[in-house]
């Protein structure tokens, strides 16, 4: 079944699904780069708490929710704020596809739309996106995306080592409608 992409934000029951898709995608991609005891223990807690306040703050004009849908099953999301980091403008803050999931596609459906949003609302601006660089697989999806690297800096991941971050944009979104 293909999945349907549907955007969310206005229902507050649907934060936990979400929540939950995003802790299994982080305990699946981050193990190494985060503290087994914050993954497995506190991750769950605080990943509800997250998108429950995303949720509750959520704002059309600036915030974009989506969600990939089959079969009433949440097996992809992504989340887009100009609220995020100000700075550098629209930042897709998550992007993550269930890891029986990944290479049908949906991570590629989801800049679409993350792009097509940009495009029909925001006048094309510039679109963010930031990724551990360990994580070789996203790095080289995003490249070829088209996103270019812009920049780089080191975070501490909670319980985790010190890690490099990339960030990439694409100044013309519109161009992974293609």
């Amino acid at each position: 079944m293909t999945a349907r992409i549907i955007r969310l934000g206005t229902l507050l029951r649907d934060a936990d699904a979400i929540a939950d898709l995003h802790t299994r995608s982080r305990q699946h991609a981050y193990r190494g780069l985060y503290g087994d005891h914050y993954l497995d223990h506190q991750l769950p807690a605080i990943s509800r708490a997250v998108w429950r306040e995303r949720f509750q703050d959520y704002a059309p004009s600036t915030d974009l929710i989506l969600a990939a849908m089959d079969d009433g099953q949440t097996v992809a999301l992504a989340y887009a704020s100009f609220r995020v980091n100000p700075d550098v403008g629209l930042l897709i803050d998550n992007l993550h596809v269930a890891p029986e999931r990944k290479g049908q596609g949906l991570g590629s459906r989801l800049l679409t739309k993350i792009a097509r949003w940009l495009r029909d609302e925001h006048a094309g601006a510039a679109l963010h996106l930031e990724v551990y660089a360990p994580n070789v697989e996203a790095l080289g999806f995003y490249a070829r995306k088209g996103g270019v690297e812009v920049a780089r800096y080191r975070e501490t991941p909670p319980g985790g080592r010190e890690v490099e971050v990339a960030r990439f944009r694409w100044s013309r979104p519109e161009d992974l409608l293609a």
